[in-house]
């Protein structure tokens, strides 16, 4: 059934505001019609459906309730959690390097958080616990890279303690740019091999996967190193 007739249907039972999608769960040779809903709507969504369309045999395959408590939960669960990851990156990498590495690799891993929060919600996608799991995924991702950059740069001020911190800023990004490429390269593909053959929240996991490579291994280049240059001028 058509997705604009399913929304048809829908408007003339009264119910609004849906989000609708085929996917077709792995192994499966069938495709399933995931439905958002306003609260307490899917018993007469289906109703109406199976109503208006008999010959479609619609039945519901699983259901998932999600009130203002529930979310309200995941909510308070997902900002303490980012909270103490951001805290405890500080502690790390102030203890394992000094505390303007810190500043520059949490202001980075901000970027990275609401850059792709902000387009997942875009897109449509619902925000769920999945997706902390998905968000914190992309912190250690991208804090990864800054590392490596971070590391990079130390050993250049030993090599070099006579240069301009500009100019071993630049030497350092420029000779961990191919294992940067190279990194997110292959993690980018594999994101997109799992986006196109995965649905449900494994196709969302690997969505903010695709968009956390992309805006992380920007933010360790071009973030991380100017905030930590500007922390030192």
């Amino acid at each position: 059934v058509d997705i604009a007739e399913v929304r048809q249907i829908a408007a003339s039972a009264g119910i609004n505001d849906l989000n609708l999608s085929y996917v077709q769960p792995i192994g499966s040779e069938g495709e399933v019609l995931r439905v958002t809903t306003p609260f307490d709507m899917a018993a007469p969504l289906v109703s109406a459906l199976q109503s208006a369309r008999p010959d479609a045999g619609f039945e519901i395959a699983g259901e998932q309730r999600i009130g203002p408590s529930v979310g309200r939960e995941i909510q308070s669960n997902a900002a303490w959690a980012i909270f103490w990851s951001l805290l405890l990156i500080l502690v790390y990498i102030a203890f394992r390097f000094e505390f303007g590495y810190g500043i520059g690799a949490v202001v980075s891993t901000i970027h990275d958080v609401v850059i792709t929060i902000g387009l997942f919600v875009l897109l449509g996608r619902q925000f769920n616990a999945s997706m902390v799991a998905a968000i914190l995924l992309i912190m250690g991702y991208s804090i990864n890279d800054t590392i490596v950059v971070f590391d990079r740069i130390r050993e250049e001020l030993k090599l070099n303690p006579n240069g301009t911190l500009r100019d071993l800023i630049n030497r350092a990004l420029n000779l961990t740019l191919a294992r940067t490429i190279v990194t997110g390269g292959t993690t980018f593909i594999t994101a997109i091999v799992l986006f196109t053959v995965a649905g449900g929240e494994v196709n969302d996991i690997a969505l903010t996967l695709i968009i956390g490579v992309i805006v992380g291994t920007f933010s360790s280049l071009f973030i991380a190193c100017s905030v930590f240059f500007w922390w030192h001028k």
